[in-house]
């Protein structure tokens, strides 16, 4: 039987492991903000409540105003359970060596930007974020055309925010999962002086 192969992010769930490599840490891993799913239940309730004001009030076989609420209803309830797994599915996180965003339902799309590359990042916080708390990041990098470049309803942006922008100020050799080896102190090659060198006389 062949052996499981070792979790080097146990905290990751498991799909989320198959794109990260054993020498990075992960920083965060958050769902976009809950924000994203409002509008469509809230459409789903209203449209519930409009169905049940003409089962009530209008009557007869003449009218099909009931039935194609209904009908609209369940479509509405169909479009609220794909945005529901949507959002469970889809995944922002930040390691120590890049940015990722993971999402899409029938097809897994990764998005990805190597912290490396990142060269300046905006914070956006509108009236609407500052109420309930959410924030959009725009990456920015010297290349054109970047897989990942905009992240938009990000939860507690402050905390995050401040997290991304340690790790891109952090000196590239002691990232998180570079183990913290003492600077070198020189060559490692043995030196031997004369004894009569010219500036121990």
């Amino acid at each position: 039987m062949a052996q499981k192969a070792p979790r080097y992010h146990p905290q990751a769930p498991k799909e989320l492991e198959r794109y990260l490599v054993p020498t990075e840490a992960i920083v965060f891993m958050i769902h976009r903000h809950w924000l994203v799913i409002v509008e469509p239940i809230v459409t789903a309730l209203v449209m519930l409540l409009v169905v049940g004001f003409l089962d009530q009030n209008l009557s007869g076989d003449g009218l099909k105003l009931p039935d194609l609420a209904i009908l609209i209803w369940l479509v509405l309830l169909g479009r609220l359970i794909w945005r529901l797994i949507d959002w469970h599915q889809e995944w922002f996180l930040a390691t120590d060596r890049r940015l990722i965003l993971l999402h899409g339902i029938v097809t897994r799309k990764v998005d990805m930007m190597p912290m490396a590359k990142v060269t300046d990042m905006r914070y956006d916080r509108n009236l609407s974020g500052r109420i309930w708390g959410y924030g959009v990041f725009v990456l920015e990098s010297a290349g054109q055309d970047q897989a990942l470049s905009i992240v938009k309803f990000v939860p507690d942006p402050d905390k995050h925010y401040r997290q991304i922008s340690a790790i891109l100020f952090a000196p590239p050799q002691r990232r998180l999962s570079d183990k913290l080896i003492p600077a070198s102190t020189g060559s490692k090659v043995p030196i031997s002086e004369p004894e009569q060198a010219w500036w121990r006389r």
